[in-house]
């Protein structure tokens, strides 16, 4: 089957040309924003418009397609977003396959993160106010404030962090910023005291999210702190964040302030972060012996749920370089000890599979399933070893299932479509490439798709029908935006 990447590459739309001039024009994908009588846009509007940037987005920026993590980051943004001011809570939240730490929101419930995140956050709540503080973007409605106040120039800012962003993870951090700052300065520079009003009003509601939430509120001062401390002595190294979200010791000590009549308690470490954060580190290490020793080196940690998730990182380290009785060695424990994990589960899972042990790999996945029904994950694990053990048919139910609940999930179509492959429905194969690039805002790729598609159900109507009906939506969501 073909790769993703190269799936990636052929979705990538001309526009990744980056002249400021080129960023303003409609090549982009990106509409042009009302005009002086149009008022602040409508929530649908914004919904619109950050679909369109996601798509961009994707196109261009390499993206961490790991089903754990997502799930995780997915459950925490909207366990925060119900205790915050957001009223359309339709987010889609985009892993970033970069060290670069950064975080982001556009409109329309766009919520981005760099794995880079994960290295500097050292608690939950420390990455849970960063986040807080990028839904407080959104429920404020910045952008569209921004249209307000600037017209144009948003539509410029917009480009801008779109081309930022790929910069920063294809080319490098110096050469994104260079761009952002670019544009930032034009739109800024009539509006920079609009700028730093919203950053300062999302740092307030942000605390106020954490409050509500039951996390800790001083978790952005905290974030802040150390953010500011690891590039005081390295200006030629400032984190993407600070250079995007200044921080100065006055915003600082504003965050303190907001906090000080609520009383400091001790916050223990939540488990599953950390468990987290050793999973970023053992997925984007390039050299696994690398990480196989830095994690060795944590098994010495006094705090149990360091030690643990050091652990854990270990055992997928060990994985990774296909050392599967050491993996299964130090997995044990944390089986014994986790029974109920799901993490746990999949990696023994990994394990098996690993070792072309299908069956028992399905086995455990399956139980696991019937105790966490539904589960994203399990789901995908289970899947991805339905097709290593060449059942794809199954696999192909179970994933044409979790499509209709997760329409947006472009790795679910990839590997839809390679379940298809295998199992020679070649007008599946098609179709899901369609929705992928659909989703990569490549509209003329999906028409094609569902085009080569056609002649091969000219016997089944309802397939006709379903597929010329979904030519036919894709043409209008060509259509408005051209």
């Amino acid at each position: 089957m073909i790769n993703i990447r190269i799936l990636r590459l052929i979705a990538l739309p001309v526009m990744f040309v980056i002249a400021i001039d080129v960023l303003a024009a409609n090549s982009q994908n990106l509409p042009q924003l009302g005009d002086a009588t149009s008022g602040i846009i409508s929530l649908e509007k914004e919904h619109e418009i950050g679909q369109d940037f996601l798509r961009s987005l994707r196109a261009q920026a390499p993206t961490l397609d790991d089903p754990i993590l997502q799930d995780y980051l997915e459950h925490l943004i909207y366990h925060l977003a119900s205790y915050s001011q957001l009223r359309d809570r339709r987010l889609d939240v985009v892993l970033i396959d970069s060290p670069v730490i950064n975080a982001f929101a556009a409109p329309g419930g766009i919520v981005g993160i760099n794995h880079g995140l994960f290295s500097y956050g050292e608690t939950e709540h420390e990455v849970s106010a960063i986040l807080a503080h990028e839904l407080a973007h959104l429920s404020q409605r910045h952008f569209a404030r921004g249209v307000e106040a600037g017209k144009k120039n948003s539509v410029i800012s917009l480009a801008g962090l779109l081309a930022s962003i790929v910069l920063m993870t294809t080319v490098g951090g110096d050469a994104g910023m260079a761009v952002l700052n670019t544009t930032q300065g034009i739109v800024q520079s009539k509006h920079l005291s609009h700028s730093r009003a919203r950053e300062e009003e999302a740092d307030r509601v942000g605390i106020d999210t954490l409050v509500e939430a039951g996390m800790d509120p001083r978790a952005m001062a905290y974030m802040f702190e150390r953010l500011e401390r690891a590039n005081r002595y390295s200006d030629d190294r400032i984190p993407e964040f600070l250079r995007t979200h200044p921080v100065t010791k006055s915003r600082i000590s504003d965050a303190y302030n907001q906090t000080r009549k609520y009383a400091k308690k001790t916050w223990p470490l939540n488990l599953n972060y950390q468990l987290m954060r050793t999973r970023v580190t053992a997925l984007t290490t390039r050299s696994p012996r690398e990480s196989i020793l830095r994690f060795k080196a944590g098994l010495k940690e006094q705090d149990v749920v360091i030690k643990d998730a050091n652990q854990y990182g270990l055992v997928l380290s060990l994985i990774k370089n296909s050392e599967i009785d050491e993996a299964t060695r130090f997995l044990r424990p944390l089986l014994t000890k986790y029974s109920d994990s799901i993490l746990f589960r999949i990696a023994e899972a990994d394990i098996h599979s690993q070792a072309q042990r299908y069956d028992q790999a399905l086995e455990i996945l399956e139980a696991s399933l019937a105790i966490n029904i539904g589960n994203y994950p399990l789901t995908m694990a289970y899947a991805e070893t339905l097709i290593s053990a060449n059942r794809p048919n199954d696999a192909e139910d179970l994933l044409l299932a979790l499509s209709t609940e997760r329409k947006n999930d472009e790795h679910l179509w990839y590997l839809l479509a390679e379940a298809y492959g295998l199992a020679n429905d070649i007008p599946g194969v098609h179709q899901a490439r369609a929705e992928f690039f659909v989703l990569n805002g490549n509209f003329d790729q999906a028409i094609k798709q569902l085009g080569y598609a056609l002649p091969l159900v000219r016997g089944n109507f309802q397939q006709n029908a379903k597929i010329k009906t979904r030519i036919e939506e894709i043409w209008k969501l060509q259509s408005k935006h051209p």
